[in-house]
């Protein structure tokens, strides 16, 4: 069975879902990222979101610097079957560990709908030169509107938790929505 297509329409809801999702971790105080697995026909299979600063429960990882919202995904839909026709889509790029997860599992394609110029795989080795990455589609920001939101919301988390030098690249990757976070987030 075929993964979804690549055009933009397609990818937008599953990001909407994933914004929602980040949202929802934020307001539970833990860091602002989403994530979903759909299968082949696109249907949601599994829902995620970053868990750090939440209890463990028998139904979801928490409590732990590893719950991020893709291991989220991967605890939550245990067993993974048929890795290559599904999609993960994050609200933002997902950092070495969940990206090599996703690999390992060998998601057939990976969607975020904002750079992570500090956290995120691609700073510190290009996804497709990556060996277990190659069987893997990886489809950074492909909706223009959707990865402003996603930096909105992660630019204060990214202020917070990221050294200088980390919030340097996010400003200037990102300037406009990191525009008056250093007011926020002093305050």
């Amino acid at each position: 069975m075929p993964v979804l297509p690549p055009e933009p329409a397609a990818h937008r809801p599953h990001l909407q879902e994933a914004l929602r999702l980040a949202r929802e971790a934020r307001e539970a105080g833990s860091a602002p990222v989403g994530a979903v697995l759909v299968n082949a026909r696109g249907e949601v299979i599994a829902r995620g979101r970053n868990r750090v600063g939440e209890a463990q429960t028998p139904e979801h990882v928490g409590a732990a610097s590893v719950a991020h919202a893709e291991m989220d995904v991967f605890f939550a839909v245990g067993k993974v079957k048929d890795a290559g026709t599904l999609t993960l889509y994050t609200s933002l790029e997902p950092c070495l560990m969940c990206g090599g997860a996703s690999a390992l599992l060998g998601v057939g394609r990976i969607v975020w709908a904002t750079d992570d110029p500090w956290g995120g795989s691609g700073r510190l080795i290009k996804w497709s030169d990556h060996p277990a990455m190659q069987e893997t589609d990886v489809v950074p920001c492909p909706d223009p509107e959707l990865e402003r939101e996603g930096a909105r919301l992660f630019a204060p988390e990214a202020k917070r938790a990221f050294p200088e030098e980390g919030w340097a690249l996010w400003r200037q990757r990102y300037p406009a929505e990191t525009e008056g976070v250093e007011e926020e987030t002093n305050a």
